[in-house]
């Protein structure tokens, strides 16, 4: 009887054995597990965040758009991430089970806490999710949006002018070096100028012990600190001229328009802000300030910028 084990089969076998032992050579090992990455703080404090918004539902006494700003929050912080359970160490960690307005006091804790902390590409997110979060839940529990601001502002109290990164270093659209940095600057000047103007004259349009026309001399003041912020950093010769008046859309004419356009203000010194915000957290405070402003005219947004690409990738616009 013929053996079974072929010429063909010795070769095969002989092949392989062989090419096992050319890769044993090269230092391959075929039972080595794929590493697991590494998270840094902010990715570690991202991962966080998902898993507590992960854990919220809505509740009795929650804010009416609890349910949809949840949803959008979940949305831009992106997903929870774990490693495999075959590749895990250790369990993973848990969040408990909060209400709507338990979870938002978490999140602007966990991020203003760490707020000057923050890199890895997620500043925007995670402090416009944090300042989204503060801001909805301070329509029914006030001091959720008061102890925010408190920590944000703490944060930067003492820091150092030198210290700060210049918008230019992330922003895509600027060239690398001082020129970029101008650019960016000089951008956030010119809106900031722009706004100042537009509430000086929109706010003649509210009654004086209203909360819109206070909240329109407040918003003065803020930006004039954001403008004195841009011309220290820009130097005298950088920084661009002043205008004289500013072109404003919707002219103000009466309350509404006046809301309306203290809104489109607001929205356009957010955009401005985005690529500072990108690679120094301390612009954290001004889209704060242009929240809050913004508050006084409609509804808290839960988000100031949109992030379809990823938690990484935010966008201008809402």
């Amino acid at each position: 009887m013929r053996s079974p084990l072929t010429r063909r089969s010795v070769l095969i076998v002989g092949a392989a054995g062989a090419g096992l032992g050319l890769l044993s050579g090269c230092g391959l090992r075929l039972d080595t597990p794929p590493e697991i990455p590494t998270l840094d703080a902010s990715q570690e404090l991202r991962n966080r965040i998902a898993r507590i918004l992960a854990e919220a539902s809505v509740t009795d006494g929650d804010p009416e758009t609890a349910g949809e700003d949840l949803q959008k929050l979940r949305d831009a912080i992106g997903p929870v991430w774990a490693p495999p359970s075959e590749l895990a160490t250790e369990p993973p960690p848990t969040e408990q089970p909060r209400s709507y307005l338990d979870a938002a006091e978490a999140v602007s804790t966990a991020v203003f806490d760490a707020v000057s902390q923050l890199g890895s590409g997620l500043i925007p997110v995670l402090t416009d999710v944090a300042t989204g979060c503060a801001l909805t839940a301070g329509t029914v529990r006030a001091e959720i949006r008061e102890g925010a601001e408190q920590r944000l502002r703490e944060a930067f109290a003492g820091a150092a002018d030198d210290a700060r990164a210049t918008p230019a270093e992330a922003a895509p659209d600027s060239s690398p070096g001082q020129d970029g940095g101008a650019k960016d600057w000089n951008t956030i000047l010119d809106q900031a100028r722009a706004a100042a103007y537009g509430y000086e004259r929109l706010a003649v349009h509210f009654d004086r012990k209203s909360r819109e026309r206070q909240s329109a001399l407040d918003r003065l003041e803020s930006l004039g600190s954001l403008v004195g912020e841009m011309l220290e950093n820009l130097g005298e010769k950088a920084a661009g001229p002043d205008a004289p008046a500013w072109k404003l859309d919707p002219s103000p004419t009466d309350a509404e328009s006046a809301a309306q356009l203290a809104l489109s203000l607001e929205d356009a010194v957010a955009a401005s802000l985005l690529p500072w915000l990108r690679t120094d957290p301390a612009a954290a405070l001004r889209v704060w300030e242009s929240a809050r402003a913004r508050e006084a005219f409609a509804a808290p947004q839960p988000l100031r910028y949109t992030y379809d690409a990823g938690p990484e990738s935010p966008k201008a616009g809402t």
